[in-house]
């Protein structure tokens, strides 16, 4: 129910309904910034769901005020705690494999 109550108000996190949990990665506002620090702990969440075949997105709810509070709403996390994002996590349904968006016309090099 609460997946599914964060699912309807969170913009981009619709898969949330489908999903058999979230991961919320937070971070306490009185002892952090939210920095690089905490985005490489999202980025270390969705390789590790992928290396043992889940499937994960990152869906942001920081610096989005009304995502936000949805998310303290349903957690129920203090109000010093904001939230970066929202990672629903479960099998994908259908295999799938990293795109290839290498494009060597974008790439420009000085040559000294």
């Amino acid at each position: 129910e609460l997946l599914d109550s964060c699912a309807a108000l969170l913009p981009y996190a619709k898969m949330l309904k489908e999903a058999p949990m979230a991961i919320v990665v937070c971070g306490d506002t009185t002892k952090l910034l939210i920095g690089s620090w905490i985005l490489a702990v999202t980025q270390n969440i969705l390789l590790a769901a992928e290396a043992i075949g889940l499937g994960a997105v990152w869906t942001a709810t920081y610096p989005y005020s009304d995502r936000m509070e949805v998310v303290k709403k349903y957690t129920g996390i203090p109000e010093q705690i904001n939230s970066l994002c929202v990672i629903p996590v479960g099998y994908p349904a259908m295999p799938h494999s990293p795109k290839d968006k290498w494009d060597a016309s974008k790439v420009h090099m000085n040559k000294w």
